[in-house]
C-alpha cells in the first residue's frame, strides 16, 4: 500500500513534525481528528468525496528541484487551480540540497517558487551567508532575489546593498543599484557589481571607490579578488594617498601586501613633484616608488630621467639606473647609475659619469659626494675641466670640494693605482701638458694688482708651497678655510672678489708643449695672473734653448707665452747642434717671447756669455766670451743673432781652431737634454726624478759611416766676430 508521502512528499516532513509533537496552528485537542480526516480523504477516493487540498506534480520538475520544508511554527496548504500553495509562518526553515533558507514567513508555489518576508537568511555550504529583509527563490533555476537591507558574508568579506540577485548554482551575486563591500579595513563601493563566490572575484562597475587607511581609489571598472585582495584596474584609475596622486589606465593594487603596478600612461603627482614612465610600481611596505622604462621625475629644483628610477619616501633616496640624467639648481649629472640622497645632500654615480657644475666638468667611472663633509671623490679614468680657464686634469683618482674649490688628483688615466695624473692647459690654440705625482687645484686670494697695461709678476711663491705641503698632509674636509681661501697674513686684506684658482703640482713635474718643455720638482700656476712658477731644479727648453735657475716663472699673456723669468743663478744654454753651446749666465734673466718664439733675453747682475758666431752660410767663425753687468741677447728663428753688452764689458775673442771648448763651459753648465720630454707620453710614466749636476752621458749610438760623420760636423771658418756696444 502506498504511503501518504508518496502522493504528497512534503507531508513526510509534516508527519515527522507531528510525531515530535509540533503544532501547526490547530487546537491541540483536535489535531488527531485533522490527521484522520486528511488521511481518509486520500485513502478512500472511491467514495466520491472531493478533497479540500491536493498536490499537482509538474512533469518538468524532478524531485531534486523541490524546496524542502524543514520547519515552521505554522503551516497551511491549499490548491488554487493548477497551483499548489504552501504557507509557512514563524521560524521557517527550508533547504534545497546544501542551500538552506530561513525567514519569518514564506509562501511556496508548486514547491519551487519561494516568496519570503522578514529576517531572510540564505546559507550555502560553510562559506556563503546572505541576509535580507525579504527574498524570492526559484528552485528550478536556483536563483534568489534579495531585497531591503541585504548583506552577503563570505569569510571576512561583507557586501551591503538594497537589491541583490544570487545564483546558488554558479555562486554569482549581482547588484545593479549600488553596493559596498568591506573587510572592516578596506571599503569598496560601486553602482553595479558581480561577485563570483567560487573564485572570490568581484567586478565593480560605474563610480567605483576604494577607501583604505592608506589610500583612496576611484575608477569606472575594477576587478577585486576577495581572497588575494588584489584590485585589477580595467579602466583609468586615480589613487590619492595623503597629498600624492597616482593616475594609470591599467594595472593592479595588492591591498594585503600594499604594492601596486601601474601601466598605460602611469603618472605620479605630489605637490611640485611629478613622475611618469611606461610602468610604475609601488611598494607600500618599503614606501618605494619605481618607474620603469622612459622614467621621468621633476620638481621645482630637479629634473631626472633614466631607464629605471626608484624613490624611497622614508629615506628620500632616489636611484636612477640606465642612461641616468639628473639636473638640479647646482649641477647636471649623467651616468649609467646615479644614487641621490636628498635628505643628506649626497649623491654617487656608477658607470661612466658626466657632471657639469657651473664652469667645472667632471667625467669618471665612479663619483661619490658627501655634502656634510663637502667632500667628493672620483675614480676611474677621471677627466676634470675648468672651461673658463681652459684647464683639464686627467687621472685615476681625484678628491674635490666645491665649497673650498679644491681638487686633488693622483694616478694615471686608465691605470688603476699606477702612473701619474696629467694637467692640460690650452695656450695659443695649443695644449700644454703638465704631469706630477700629485696635482691640486684650489682657491687662493689673488696676487697684488698689476700696474695698468701689464700683469703683475710675483716673486717665487713660497706661501703657495707651504699651503700645498699642508694640503698634502691633511684630509680635504679638515683643511682650514683660511688656507684654502688663501687668507694668509700677507693677504688678509684681499677681498673675496679677488680670489682665483691656483694649480699645484708636486714631485717630478714634467711639462710638454709643442714649442716648450720643462721639468722641476714642484710647480704652482695662478689663473689670476696666468703665471707658472717652477721650483727645485727647474729646467725649461724652447726649441734649441735651455733655461735653468733656482726658480723659474713663466708668464702667459692672451693665452700665449709672454716671458720667462729666471730668478737667481740663471743659466741659458743654446745649441742648434749639441756640439757647441752658447751660454748666458747671470743673477737674474728675463726671456721675451713674441708669437710663441724667443726674441730676446735680458741678463741683469754678473752677466757672462759664451757666444759662437756664424756667417751667412751658417758656418762657425769664432767664439766670444764676455763679462759685464748687463747684456741683451737677440734671437731670430730660435737662434742667437747678436748680443748687446752694457756697463763696461770685458770680451775675449777666440778663433774656432784655437778655442778650448770644454774650458769655455762656464761653472754651472749642464746640458740636460735627456730629461727633456719628447711627447705627452713621456710625462705620466713613473720614474726616479733626475738631480742637477754634471751633464748626463748620452746613450751610445751605432757607429756612423764616413759620409754621415762628415755631414754631421759643424762648419767652421776663420774668426769674424763683431763686438756690439
Amino acid at each position: 500500500m502506498k504511503q501518504l508521502s508518496d502522493y504528497h512528499p512534503k507531508l513526510s516532513l509534516l508527519r515527522w513534525r507531528l510525531s515530535n509533537g509540533a503544532s501547526f496552528g490547530l487546537p491541540a485537542a483536535k489535531y488527531w481528528v485533522f490527521v484522520f480526516l486528511l488521511a481518509a480523504c486520500f485513502t478512500f477516493p472511491a467514495m466520491g468525496q472531493k478533497p479540500s487540498v491536493k498536490t499537482t506534480r509538474h512533469a518538468n520538475i524532478v524531485r531534486g528541484d523541490f524546496i524542502n520544508i524543514r520547519y515552521a511554527d505554522v503551516f497551511s496548504y491549499e490548491v488554487v487551480g493548477a497551483d499548489t500553495l504552501q504557507k509557512l509562518t514563524g521560524h521557517v526553515e527550508l533547504n534545497q540540497d546544501t542551500v538552506f533558507l530561513f525567514c519569518d514567513s514564506a509562501i511556496i508555489l508548486n514547491s519551487t517558487h519561494l516568496t519570503s518576508q522578514g529576517n531572510f537568511v540564505l546559507q550555502q555550504g560553510d562559506s556563503i551567508t546572505i541576509f535580507a529583509d525579504s527574498a524570492t527563490y526559484q528552485s528550478d533555476s536556483k536563483l534568489a532575489g534579495l531585497f531591503g537591507k541585504v548583506s552577503l558574508l563570505k569569510g571576512r568579506q561583507k557586501l551591503f546593498t538594497d537589491r541583490l540577485d544570487y545564483s546558488t548554482e554558479t555562486k554569482i551575486a549581482t547588484y545593479l543599484t549600488g553596493a559596498t563591500m568591506t573587510d572592516d579595513t578596506t571599503f569598496l563601493s560601486s553602482k553595479r557589481g558581480y561577485f563570483h563566490a567560487r573564485t572570490d572575484d568581484i567586478f565593480f562597475k560605474d563610480s567605483v571607490v576604494i577607501v583604505s587607511p592608506d589610500f583612496t581609489l576611484r575608477t569606472d571598472t575594477l576587478k577585486f579578488n576577495a581572497h588575494s585582495k588584489i584590485a585589477t584596474f580595467l579602466a583609468p584609475v586615480l589613487i590619492v594617498q595623503d597629498s600624492a596622486r597616482i593616475y594609470a589606465e591599467a594595472g593592479y593594487y595588492d591591498v594585503a601586501n600594499r604594492n601596486a603596478r601601474f601601466t598605460r600612461n602611469p603618472q605620479y603627482l605630489k605637490g611640485s613633484q611629478k613622475a611618469w614612465a611606461e610602468i610604475m610600481r609601488y611598494d607600500g611596505k618599503l614606501k618605494e616608488v619605481m618607474l620603469l622604462g622612459n622614467a621621468h621625475f621633476q620638481d621645482d629644483n630637479t629634473d631626472a630621467t633614466a631607464d629605471v628610477i626608484r624613490h624611497t619616501s622614508d629615506t628620500d633616496i632616489t636611484v636612477l639606473e640606465g642612461h641616468a640624467y639628473i639636473r638640479d639648481k647646482d649641477r647636471v649629472i649623467t651616468g649609467k647609475s646615479v644614487t641621490y640622497d636628498a635628505k643628506n645632500g649626497t649623491y654617487s654615480t656608477r658607470g661612466r659619469s658626466h657632471i657639469v657644475d657651473g664652469t667645472q666638468v667632471l667625467d669618471a667611472d665612479r663619483v661619490d659626494y658627501d655634502k656634510a663633509r663637502d667632500l667628493g671623490t672620483a675614480a676611474g679614468n677621471v677627466v676634470w675641466q675648468d672651461t673658463t680657464e681652459h684647464l683639464t686634469v686627467v687621472c685615476h683618482f681625484a678628491e674635490h670640494s666645491k665649497k673650498k674649490n679644491y681638487l686633488k688628483a693622483s694616478g694615471a688615466f686608465g691605470q688603476e693605482g699606477r702612473g701619474r695624473p696629467l694637467l692640460i692647459k690650452v695656450i695659443d690654440a695649443d695644449s700644454m701638458y703638465v704631469s706630477a705625482d700629485t696635482l691640486m687645484s684650489l682657491q687662493q686670494a689673488a696676487l697684488p694688482a698689476a700696474s695698468p697695461g701689464r700683469k703683475a709678476v710675483a716673486a717665487p711663491d713660497t706661501a703657495a708651497v707651504a699651503v700645498a705641503d699642508t694640503v698634502l698632509s691633511a684630509p680635504v674636509h679638515m683643511l682650514p678655510d683660511s688656507l684654502i681661501a688663501g687668507r694668509t697674513d700677507s693677504l688678509n686684506n684681499a677681498s673675496p672678489a679677488d680670489s682665483s684658482r691656483i694649480i699645484l703640482a708636486f714631485h717630478d713635474v714634467r711639462i710638454f708643449k709643442s714649442d716648450l718643455q720643462a721639468v722641476c720638482d714642484s710647480l704652482a700656476y695662478t689663473t689670476s695672473d696666468s703665471l707658472f712658477k717652477l721650483f727645485d731644479t727647474p729646467v725649461i727648453w724652447s726649441d734649441t734653448s735651455q733655461f735653468t735657475a733656482d726658480t723659474v716663472l713663466m708668464q702667459l699673456a692672451n693665452d700665449k707665452i709672454d716671458r720667462i723669468f729666471l730668478k737667481l743663478n740663471s743659466f741659458i744654454v743654446n745649441s742648434p747642434d749639441e756640439v757647441f753651446y752658447n751660454q748666458i749666465k747671470g743673477m737674474n734673466s728675463t726671456a721675451f717671447f713674441e708669437e710663441g718664439e724667443l726674441r730676446r733675453v735680458k741678463v741683469v747682475g754678473n752677466a757672462e756669455s759664451v757666444y759662437y758666431a756664424r756667417d751667412d752660410d751658417n758656418a762657425y767663425i769664432g767664439v766670444n766670451k764676455t763679462v759685464c753687468s748687463e747684456m741683451l741677447i737677440l734671437f731670430g728663428a730660435n737662434k742667437v743673432e747678436g748680443i748687446r753688452f752694457y756697463a763696461e764689458p770685458s770680451a775675449n775673442l777666440f778663433p774656432m781652431e784655437k778655442a778650448d771648448h770644454e774650458a769655455l763651459k762656464m761653472p754651472g753648465f749642464s746640458w740636460q737634454i735627456q730629461r727633456r720630454p719628447a711627447s705627452p707620453d713621456d710625462l705620466t710614466a713613473v720614474k726616479e726624478p733626475a738631480t742637477s749636476g754634471p751633464p748626463l752621458e748620452k746613450t751610445a749610438e751605432p757607429d756612423a759611416t764616413p759620409v754621415e760623420e762628415e755631414l754631421a760636423k759643424p762648419k767652421i771658418k776663420g774668426l769674424r766676430i763683431q763686438e756690439k756696444n
